[in-house]
């Protein structure tokens, strides 16, 4: 006796195949699968596509802006996406997390036009994946894992900081009243943030050495005065500057976390 877990299992396989989904020739073939005998594989296939409908209406939500610039492109990547990556879970960032990974492996074979839709949608993404943080609950939970400090002060990237490095500067396209400026082909390094009492992410731009000092501190790091460099006080300064901009936590001996207090 099959447990009912796995016929489950064979039943969501199929409703996810290309078959179900579009209605191809190969659609005959599951009605001898044993557990869809009696089963009528029309009102499957009617539920096949109606749960991917569902599925990509979130995906172009989530790539509104990637969606109007590739027009009609889109739909043929959803759809080939759809194809080849069932659906591993029902959450929408994972979903998007793996569409938008599809969709650079599709773009290193045949690269999109317009050239910057890669970046749209890895902005889009970055959003998407700020929306889902707790600002409130992970400042917490990084302040608490902190180590007690034996150099002037620690400090780490903040955990709703989210990197993306863009190969042109579509800042307009994100921004109300810039729409129709001209995208420059110039690298771009933007901090997507999520903080406290925002319902919207924000997003910055950053120099490249303050993305680099991000990238690399995700843990917590001691910096003593001594380490700052020949001026006495850069790189204190630049994380104090960043800890005020709700990049960086920081706290120790002689320097508060001038967010939490």
């Amino acid at each position: 006796m099959h447990r009912l877990i796995d016929t489950q299992t064979r039943l969501l396989r199929h409703l996810t195949s290309h078959a179900f989904i579009f209605g191809t020739r190969d659609l005959g073939s599951p009605g001898l699968e044993p557990d869809l005998q009696g089963m009528d594989i029309r009102r499957l296939r009617l539920e096949a596509e109606f749960s991917y409908h569902k599925r990509m209406n979130r995906i172009r939500k989530t790539f509104e802006r990637t969606a109007t610039l590739l027009g009609h492109a889109f739909a043929g990547l959803t759809g080939d996406f759809a194809a080849v990556c069932p659906p591993r879970s029902y959450e929408r960032y994972p979903d998007a997390k793996s569409f938008f990974e599809h969709f650079l492996k599709r773009s290193a074979q045949d690269p999109p036009k317009p050239a910057w839709a890669v970046d749209v949608a890895g902005i889009e993404l970055a959003l998407a994946q700020a929306r889902t943080l707790r600002p409130t609950a992970m400042e917490s939970e990084a302040l608490a894992a902190r180590p007690q400090p034996s150099a002037d002060f620690w400090y780490r990237t903040h955990p709703c900081a989210v990197l993306v490095r863009c190969a042109h500067d579509v800042r307009p396209l994100f921004e109300p009243g810039r729409s129709g400026a001209p995208v420059a082909p110039r690298p771009v390094w933007l901090a997507v943030l999520a903080t406290r009492g925002r319902r919207q992410p924000t997003v910055l731009e950053l120099a490249p050495e303050t993305f680099a000092l991000l990238e690399h501190s995700t843990a917590w790091s001691p910096l003593a005065s001594e380490q700052a460099g020949p001026d006495g006080n850069t790189r204190v300064s630049l994380v104090r500057q960043l800890a005020t901009q709700g990049l960086v936590l920081v706290g120790g001996n002689d320097l508060r976390d001038e967010r939490h207090g």
